[in-house]
């Protein structure tokens, strides 16, 4: 496979990733713990493949930085959550913004990859 087609099929799997990510927090929000079994599955799928240094500095940043967030905001009464478990937010929350900040990661690098291929510094 040729350098450009790897890139397209790289990209293609993450918007894949993101949208199965999407589409289980919006059909599954109402159950807790199938949303955490299903979130944590998809978690675990994307650090086995994306399981560079990077990669899993980004999960745990932003699945600790996005949770703590979360519940000021929560705290503070900025929103709610409809199914909170603990501290007013889901339990499945911190693996799916964890996996989100996964994501958004190996976007960009894939994105910053393609450009970089069609205009050379």
């Amino acid at each position: 496979m040729n350098p450009s087609q790897r890139l397209r099929t790289e990209l293609l799997t993450e918007f894949l990733a993101f949208s199965l990510l999407v589409t289980s927090v919006a059909l599954l929000w109402r159950n807790n713990l199938l949303l955490f079994a299903v979130a944590l599955a998809e978690c675990l799928l994307g650090l086995a493949l994306w399981h560079d240094r990077l990669s899993v500095s980004f999960f745990l940043t932003i699945a600790i930085l996005g949770t703590l967030a979360e519940a000021m905001f929560v705290r503070f009464g900025i929103w709610r959550y409809a199914n909170p478990t603990l501290l007013g937010i889901p339990l499945w929350f911190p693996l799916a913004f964890g996996t989100t900040g996964l994501l958004g990661a190996r976007l960009a690098r894939t994105v910053a990859a393609m450009w970089e291929r069609v205009s050379p510094s």
